[in-house]
């Protein structure tokens, strides 16, 4: 039991550690070049056009959304339209810039490709339903003091944690059972659902040893592609983290209608699985 314990970290370790190191750098880079008040210029009118540019900017983005949401008042005040914030940060939080890679490395081109598309079209139609909305973003939000790399270090940890659970998951958790309740088509949907509700992983990334995991205990296709593709935004901890900067019933409408989307799709595409 041991040494499967220690061989399923080693996996997981070498599977996503060496992109969350590129993508920590990248995210210094970006970071250095370009400051919080030069990127709200993107954000001053609402188009359509505009919404899902930044639907896409969002996912691809290397900034994370612990570093930005304190800076979100002061952006609105510069003159950034309050919905386009909120679904850039939403999409942040939906994906991350080391996202593909390991996803591919984990579950192959398809999965990571398919679920890429079906996170984009999530979002997409979440924000452009609430667009109009007559949001608020609260101004108590405090600029966060935390150096880059204090914060890169959090993640790190972050991630770490979830390739341990990942691995105690895959060596502890009895496969047969875990199997019999979570390898039929329901099944597998419906606890993927329950434990990205509850458990935060921190980082999107901390969700993908998780699902690695879970696909090696004999989780469905369409549980695993749930777990990815639903969620990284519909879970508590992050609700009440956006529930900061914005009012709380906006924050339920946007995120419940993406949940909404993200299921009907992954239950769609489930089946080309």
């Amino acid at each position: 039991m041991p040494e499967m314990f220690i061989e399923t970290l080693i996996f997981y370790s070498r599977s996503i550690i060496p992109w969350l190191v590129f993508g920590s750098v990248a995210a210094y880079i970006v970071e250095r070049r370009f400051s919080a008040d030069a990127v709200y210029k993107y954000f001053g009118v609402m188009t359509v056009r505009k919404l899902f540019f930044l639907q896409a900017l969002g996912m691809v983005s290397p900034l994370s959304i612990m570093s930005q949401l304190p800076v979100a008042g002061s952006l609105v005040r510069l003159g950034a339209h309050p919905g386009l914030l909120l679904s850039f940060f939403v999409a942040e939080r939906a994906y991350d810039f080391q996202s593909f890679p390991i996803i591919a490395g984990l579950f192959g081109i398809k999965i990571a490709f398919l679920n890429a598309i079906a996170i984009f079209l999530s979002l997409s139609v979440a924000a452009f339903a609430t667009r109009n909305l007559p949001l608020t973003i609260k101004s108590s939000a405090s600029i966060d003091g935390e150096s880059f790399w204090m914060r890169q270090g959090k993640i790190f940890g972050v991630v770490m944690t979830g390739i341990f659970i990942g691995a105690a998951l895959r060596t502890f958790i009895p496969a047969e059972e875990f199997r019999s309740f979570s390898s039929n088509y329901v099944g597998g949907i419906v606890i993927s659902l329950v434990v990205g509700i509850i458990l935060y992983f921190g980082t999107i990334l901390g969700n993908y040893p998780i699902a690695k995991a879970f696909a090696d205990l004999g989780m469905s296709s369409a549980g695993i592609f749930a777990f990815l593709t639903v969620s990284p935004v519909l879970n508590l901890v992050v609700a009440f983290l956006f529930a900061s900067i914005v009012p709380i019933r906006y924050v339920v409408r946007q995120f419940g209608i993406y949940a909404i989307v993200a299921l009907i799709l992954t239950i769609f595409i489930s089946t080309a699985l």
